[in-house]
């Protein structure tokens, strides 16, 4: 690194120590029993951690809540531990006929990491020095990845890698099984999130192993009002990204909060207005396959009407577009 950063370098080191041991925390314990594991195992999983959803509640701690396949939102309205969740979503049954939530628990151990950097980017009256700031752009490199991948609309991108995807099992770095033999244990029960699992460490060691001085264009936006959505596919590339590197080196716009978004190597230079909320809402709710929330209720249904006029009209990537770049073609 050009210039050492303490506080990066000591979550690098947390993060190292929790994905050496993100498969084994309960298994090597001495006091370990399945009765005891199906016990302590929980049942609600959220795909977004909570302390993501609670930068985006209203003051009474509830979020408007947008069911795109029933397309309407719902009366009643929620906190951030009634949605964005599957019941047992990183569970499996190992043959006891009661899922075990050891899968729940490896996320968990990023979740206890990364908390600290989001609510700082959040705080109104914080003044962040230049070298802090670039420590958050690549604790928000680390967040990005996790959301990627434990996010319910990747599992078919994870599906495609997993059925087609040439898979080798190896104990201290020596392959032990044949090719053969490894297609058999693709259908043991927890194998496919144990492989799931290894494609989110290997992501994350990646960026881990990047110099977080590369990334330099990085950029905070407050707005006035609290008028950004949260989705189940929260941020915006300017195209899909499928690898590990455009993960961490693609333009990305992340919401960091109901009033602030977080930009990532934008080209565009032009202040953003609510008309570009409005648009960015939209493209959230494109891609999200289940729930958009809001702070707000009229802020909710300004995107979904902005959605429905890009659906009619074809707009969606002039929206996108118009978000990441200056320039930009005339709308349809």
């Amino acid at each position: 690194m050009t210039q050492p950063l303490a506080e990066y370098e000591r979550l690098q080191e947390k993060l190292r120590k929790a994905s050496e041991g993100i498969y084994n925390s309960k298994l090597s314990s001495e006091d370990y029993s399945v009765e005891k594991a199906i016990q302590q195992s929980s049942t609600k999983h959220h795909y977004l951690p909570q302390y993501f959803i609670d930068g985006f509640l209203a003051t009474d701690g509830l979020l408007s809540i947008y069911d795109k396949q029933r397309d309407t939102i719902k009366r009643e309205r929620k906190g951030s531990g009634g949605v964005f969740f599957e019941p047992n979503r990183n569970s499996t049954d190992f043959g006891f006929d009661k899922p075990i939530s050891l899968f729940e628990e490896a996320y968990g151990t990023i979740d206890n990491l990364l908390p600290a950097a989001i609510r700082l980017l959040r705080a109104e009256s914080v003044t962040i020095s230049n070298e802090i700031f670039i420590e958050l752009m690549a604790n928000i490199d680390i967040f990005i990845i996790d959301l990627f991948w434990r996010n319910i609309n990747t599992d078919r991108l994870f599906d495609q890698v997993y059925e087609n995807g040439k898979m080798t099992v190896t104990v201290s770095g020596s392959k032990v099984l044949s090719n053969e033999e490894t297609d058999s244990v693709k259908q043991i029960p927890g194998f496919k999130q144990l492989a799931r699992l290894q494609i989110f460490k290997t992501a994350m060691q990646e960026a881990l192993s990047q110099d977080p001085n590369r990334i330099t264009n990085g950029n905070l936006i407050s707005f006035p009002l609290d008028q950004i959505c949260i989705g189940d596919m929260p941020f915006l590339f300017p195209f899909p990204a499928k690898t590990h590197t455009a993960l961490i080196q693609l333009p990305v716009i992340v919401p960091i909060s109901k009033s602030k978004i977080y930009l990532r190597n934008v080209e565009r230079t032009k202040p953003y207005d609510f008309t570009d909320t409005c648009m960015f809402n939209a493209l959230i709710i494109e891609q999200s396959s289940k729930f958009i929330c809001s702070s707000n209720p009229t802020i909710l249904q300004a995107a979904i009407d902005y959605h429905r006029f890009a659906k009619e009209n074809d707009s969606f990537q002039y929206y996108r577009d118009s978000l990441f770049h200056d320039t930009t073609p005339t709308p349809n």
